[in-house]
């Protein structure tokens, strides 16, 4: 057997990383902080040593894991973000879209509960840089569509709100375990229909 090419070990190497990620994502869900690397190779079915190799502790696996979800989140609302939504408020298909994306991806949903937290159950002041990158590429975007789109007072508040219901709409669901239950157009409707009725 001949042996492995580069390109052979590179994409083990993503897939491996990839079952990582996910299997730390859902270990997070239940645990929290008190995740081990251990609980993580279990999810995931590999061994421990396997996970080892890739992450020497839980705060390097989790910081792959956010910077990754900011990569996902950004990616998910690209259509709002380039205006490709048909007749609907950008705004109002970014909410969706992120939200949507927030349901089928794990570690978006801890993510957008991170930031809303500040970051506060993350030792050390390690998520500074990814929380700036966060508003960058995702929130300040959403602000300005929101100061185009709806007349608020205060764009920043707006936003705010809609973030918070988002992700507290999202945590209600995912931690009782009711992520297929979860409606996505309702929610954002009667947030926007709150929104602008207000706004009048």
């Amino acid at each position: 057997m001949s042996p492995r090419t580069k390109e052979q070990n590179d994409a083990i190497r993503e897939m491996r990383m990839s079952q990582i990620m996910q299997a730390a994502a859902e270990v997070y869900l239940e645990k929290g902080m008190q995740l081990e690397i251990r609980d993580v190779a279990v999810q995931a079915e590999l061994g421990y040593g396997t996970v080892y190799h890739y992450y020497k502790n839980k705060q390097m696996l989790l910081e792959d894991l956010l910077w990754d979800a900011l990569n996902q989140a950004e990616s998910a609302v690209i259509p709002a973000l380039t205006g490709d939504v048909g007749n609907r408020l950008k705004a109002e298909s970014f909410s969706r879209l992120l939200l949507r994306k927030c349901i089928q991806d794990p570690s978006v949903f801890i993510l957008l509960k991170s930031v809303a937290d500040n970051f506060h159950h993350f030792p050390g002041n390690r998520f500074s840089k990814l929380f700036g990158e966060f508003q960058e590429r995702v929130y300040l975007p959403f602000v300005e569509m929101i100061r185009q789109e709806i007349d608020s007072k205060s764009p920043e508040k707006t936003a705010n709100l809609i973030f918070g219901s988002l992700v507290g709409y999202a945590t209600l669901n995912i931690h009782h375990n009711m992520r297929n239950e979860i409606d996505v157009d309702g929610i954002v409707d009667m947030i926007f229909s709150g929104i602008q009725s207000r706004e009048r």
